[in-house]
């Protein structure tokens, strides 16, 4: 079974730029020379925008991201369903922008035009707090998404860009749920039955991704893994359970959240251990055809129809 994995979400951008590092190689979670060592690799590069500790606008800080992602990745980028299937085909790396955080779109339709134009191919409608989209999960008031929010997502569908809802409001994933009308994703969230923090997602929701045909990308970190300071990979194995036991082995994938966490599971130092979770999965009986899906096919799925739009 070949060595390829796609992970949708990770924070290293930021953490590059803030400790002076860079992305083909650091002491960090995720670098490019340690991706090299798979038979392929699909990371979503998220630009995070926090408007509570930055120094600038949101879009500016959002722009200057972008761009030290796009001149770190210019020969990995990918735009469209044809680069995907390149990059899959050949076992390369391919690098996907996302941004992280609708306040970067300063409540503008224009503004996603213009990241789509720069090649951001997912957007984390809200962090934990609210913007012009919607209320995050700690700052919820019930509102959900605001009218800009919902022409929002609808004009994401249109232009071909991945809905993710991780961080957002209950009520706002609801609101997504009704104007929409493709998969939409929580790119790295877990299950709340399993550990009971607000970043995770109840049952209702997660029964509603699998019959939407959407994904869940389980994230590593161990608070929400445990809702304790550690735990190991086991813990990671048994939200995947948890997942497949609602008939959910089409709607589970990585949302890894490399360099945007404090701490990992034990047995994972950053990307070099991911086959240590895939030999994890085979120990604990998941047949071939699932570990698959779950490592690389299901997110693959999910770009290709969202890019294939276009």
């Amino acid at each position: 079974m070949k060595q390829r994995f796609f992970d949708a979400h990770c924070d290293t951008i930021s953490e590059v730029l803030e400790k002076g590092q860079n992305l083909k190689k650091n002491f960090l979670h995720l670098d490019l020379n340690r991706l090299e060592e798979y038979d392929g690799y699909l990371q979503v590069f998220a630009a995070f925008i926090d408007k509570k500790n930055i120094r600038t606008t949101p879009q500016k800080h959002c722009m200057s991201l972008l761009e030290s992602l796009r001149k770190e990745l210019k020969y990995n980028l990918v735009t469209t369903w044809e680069d995907l299937k390149a990059t899959a085909d050949s076992g390369k790396i391919g690098a996907i922008l996302a941004i992280e955080g609708g306040e970067a779109l300063t409540g503008s339709l224009e503004m996603l035009n213009r990241y789509y134009q720069m090649g951001v191919r997912l957007i984390t409608l809200t962090w934990n707090y609210a913007n012009e989209l919607g209320e995050g999960v700690l700052e919820d008031s019930g509102g959900g998404l605001t009218e800009f929010g919902r022409q929002a997502v609808i004009a994401m569908e249109e232009l071909g860009i991945v809905i993710d809802v991780s961080h957002l409001s209950p009520t706002g994933f609801w609101d997504v749920a009704k104007h929409t009308k493709y998969p939409f994703i929580a790119s790295h969230s877990n299950v709340k039955a399993l550990c009971n923090h607000p970043r995770n997602l109840d049952n209702e929701q997660i029964e509603f991704l699998i019959r939407r045909k959407g994904c869940i990308g389980i994230n590593f970190f161990p608070e929400f893994l445990v809702h304790e300071r550690e735990c190991d990979v086991s813990d990671i194995i048994q939200h995947m359970e948890y997942i497949l036991s609602l008939g959910g082995e089409d709607c589970i994938g990585f949302g890894s959240d490399f360099d945007g966490i404090s701490s990992l599971p034990k047995g994972i130092a950053g990307v070099q251990d991911m086959r240590e979770i895939k030999r994890a999965m085979k120990d604990a009986g998941f047949q071939d055809e699932i570990i698959e899906k779950i490592c690389f096919s299901n997110f693959y799925r999910i770009f290709w129809e969202t890019l294939g739009r276009r």
